[in-house]
């Protein structure tokens, strides 16, 4: 495996380098962001430990250029004491965990260690096969809803569009699937194109297919999407991506459901049921002048607008079981509960990732985790750091002075070694360097 050092200070690069090849893993080093992020381009790493204060591009931009370019490499940041908050952000952002200066090499190895093993397992899930969901999980009012829509629609004997709107990770295509699911048979053909990921160049001949010679690089003919989906189900997520020029195209196809390929000149019929999706607000996008408004109506003939998680917080307890068994299969694990305190703390936390981060986490602290109980120490700093804060404000002045009083001796006691500190007062490292950042502490 390969591990990417991103820091400016030389002879941190240099102890950090030594001491990891230990490990028998590759070690690349960049000075700057911008050479880091040539070297991720070059190499791939599996891993990289990227210093947030850097010069040029800092350590939050790479990060976020890292998990643009290559979202399963595991990132580990750099900071000092000071920087802590830096830090916290940087794990909201998709970090796995951070070092702060100074740190042992005992602290380094373990980290590492525990990312490599992380990030094994995660391309191991990756290339397992996985089956998506086709399965609405839930017992609020709004789930109720739109399971009621999509068992009506599965019934029906006509072929229509139905319009999914609602954020990223609220689970549009799972009621996509469950559309095709209920309403058609398995040789039916279920085609799914993400026009977000499609530059718009490359869209139309991607949708409605080319002939041989139909542009420079046209060797063969090839069949478009919207040719595969006939007789079955089209999903277009992400459709406020879509190419203006293509958008009207696209209407044309749905009035009258016949299409030219890139090239062609005979026209060809088609019908299917279609299902858009996006995470946008299409009326303010036909104000902003980025999509047509006589397509948005068009689609929007059966509209399901699927509520954000933190809308329906009684169904987090079912995800959370849900994915729990999940995992305890892909895994072999025998996680058998989650504590009541941990569940009040996924209840209160606002979930901006929705059901994706929900399972995101949950697939987290199931690699990690050693017992059959997940507990509060399990929790990522996302969600630790929201509920803080939340409670700050709560708390009366008498106790944060008593809380202060009791983390300073500690740390006095152990000569600010943060692991036994944090063991004797009973919390996760992170939240007693976060603890540390507000109040102030200074060895």
């Amino acid at each position: 495996m390969k591990i990417l050092i991103i820091d400016d200070e030389k002879s941190i690069r240099l102890s950090l380098k030594i001491n990891i090849k230990k490990l028998g893993v590759t070690v690349l080093d960049a000075d700057t962001g911008e050479e880091g992020l040539r070297m991720l381009d070059d190499h791939d790493p599996d891993i990289a430990i990227v210093d947030i204060k850097l010069p040029g591009i800092d350590g939050i931009e790479v990060l976020k250029e890292i998990k643009k370019r290559k979202p399963s490499c595991t990132v580990i940041m750099i900071t000092y004491l000071s920087e802590v908050k830096l830090a916290v952000k940087a794990m909201k952002l998709g970090a796995y965990d951070y070092l702060t200066k100074p740190f042992s090499l005992d602290n380094i190895n373990k980290l590492v260690s525990n990312a490599l093993e992380y990030s094994k397992i995660k391309k191991k899930l990756k290339d397992t096969p996985q089956e998506e969901g086709t399965t609405l999980i839930g017992k609020s009012k709004q789930i109720e809803i739109i399971r009621n829509t999509v068992k009506k629609i599965g019934a029906m004997d006509y072929d229509t569009c139905i319009l999914l709107q609602g954020e990223s990770g609220v689970g549009k295509e799972v009621v996509a699937k469950l559309i095709y699911k209920l309403k058609f048979k398995d040789n039916n053909a279920y085609v799914a194109i993400n026009c977000a990921s499609i530059p718009k160049t490359l869209q139309e001949s991607e949708l409605f297919g080319y002939e041989k010679g139909a542009f420079s690089g046209a060797q063969t003919n090839k069949i478009g999407l919207i040719e595969r989906a006939d007789k079955g189900l089209l999903f277009l997520d992400e459709i406020a991506d879509m190419d203006l020029k293509l958008q009207a195209k696209m209407l044309r196809v749905l009035q009258e459901k016949k299409f030219r390929s890139v090239g062609g000149l005979e026209e060809k019929t088609f019908q299917a049921t279609i299902v858009v999706a996006s995470n946008k607000d299409l009326k303010q996008e036909i104000m902003n002048g980025n999509f047509r408004e006589d397509l948005y109506y068009r689609l929007n003939i059966i509209p399901i607008n699927i509520p954000p998680l933190r809308d329906r917080r009684e169904d987090i307890p079912i995800l959370v079981s849900r994915f729990i068994k999940i995992y305890n299969q892909k895994l072999n694990k025998e996680v058998a509960s989650i504590g009541d305190d941990v569940l009040n703390m996924f209840t209160q936390y606002n979930w901006p990732g929705n059901i994706r981060e929900l399972r995101n986490i949950i697939e987290r602290i199931m690699i990690f985790k050693e017992g059959s109980t997940i507990e509060i120490d399990d929790l990522p700093a996302e969600i630790l750091d929201y509920i803080d804060v939340k409670d700050e404000t709560q708390d009366s002045y008498a106790l944060e002075v008593v809380e202060k009083e009791t983390i300073k001796k500690s740390l006095d006691k152990n000569n600010w070694n943060i692991s036994l500190s944090a063991a004797e007062l009973g919390i996760s490292r992170l939240t007693l360097r976060r603890k540390i950042e507000k109040f102030d502490l200074k060895k």
